[in-house]
């Protein structure tokens, strides 16, 4: 951990000194991969899941109102701010950077290669106030503008939830949302790209996982792991019913694995993944 009262490094945007009544108390803590759990404990295994670099961590005071923290992390690429707060997002969407939701006293949101917390342990109307308008300065401050994941383009948009999609890049952050299995059957590392999406059938919902690999081989080798964990005798086909009586299906377009997960029926299952061939192809 490093300790600085620097108001900007390397390109870094500027942060406020003061908002509404609440000052930055000249101090700044640095953490980066190896330092996070010195801040994080429980959590610093989900930011290391990405492209996490570094968290520049700052507090602000006003007499006889609770402490506000900002917590600015650089992840090092769009896709894995994005990434980051499709994992965490839990709470109502407010219009602050390119995508941001607040609760309770928490403000996330995510710009460029930026996924920002805003937050203080106790909230008030003028706490939420002063995090609002704190997070509304530091979105201006960054001036990068960064690109969904392209795997997004794919998904279908029939019964889409949109407010349910998750980008991930390793096995932890997918189970903490869909389990998988206890081991990585998916291959993933961190220059992998995996989108988790939840849709809508009747009254019940079905998922559906694409994963775009380095290379054809390794989605090759992960569509065999992924066969053989789950599809089993239904691996020649790509499609089984599981022992809740629903429905996975499985194939691979080149270097992009499609999965239909809990489908009700195995033709829902199969136009699901032929959806998502069609929407590849038109996009060559």
């Amino acid at each position: 951990m490093a300790v600085c009262c620097a108001n900007a490094q390397s390109g870094r945007p500027i942060l406020p000194d003061e908002v509404l009544g609440w000052r930055w108390d000249g101090k700044e803590e640095v953490y980066d991969r190896e330092t996070i759990f010195d801040y994080i404990d429980g959590m610093g295994e989900v930011y290391r899941a990405y492209n996490f670099r570094q968290v520049f961590v700052r507090r602000y005071e006003k007499p006889d109102q609770p402490r506000i923290t900002v917590d600015l992390f650089d992840m090092g690429f769009p896709e894995d701010a994005f990434g980051v707060w499709s994992f965490e997002r839990d709470g109502e969407p407010v219009g602050i950077g390119q995508g941001a939701d607040y609760a309770v006293g928490m403000l996330r949101f995510w710009k460029g290669r930026y996924f920002v917390a805003v937050w203080a342990e106790r909230e008030t109307p003028e706490v939420k106030e002063a995090i609002l308008t704190l997070g509304r300065k530091i979105a201006e401050a960054i001036a990068e503008q960064g690109q969904k994941p392209e795997l997004l383009k794919y998904l279908p948009a029939k019964g889409l939830d949109k407010n349910r999609i998750l980008f991930f890049r390793h096995i932890l952050i997918l189970n903490r949302h869909y389990f998988i299995a206890d081991r990585d059957i998916l291959n993933l590392s961190l220059k992998a790209e995996g989108v988790l999406a939840t849709y809508r059938v009747g009254k019940g919902t079905m998922r559906l996982i694409l994963v775009r690999y380095p290379t054809e081989k390794d989605a090759a080798k992960a569509q065999e792991t992924f066969g053989r964990a789950y599809l089993r005798e239904g691996r020649s086909r790509g499609v089984v019913r599981t022992e809740n009586r629903k429905w996975v299906a499985a194939k691979r377009f080149g270097q992009t694995l499609a999965i239909a997960l809990d489908a009700p029926t195995e033709s829902q299952a199969k136009e699901l993944i032929e959806q998502v061939s069609r929407l590849l192809s038109s996009r060559k």
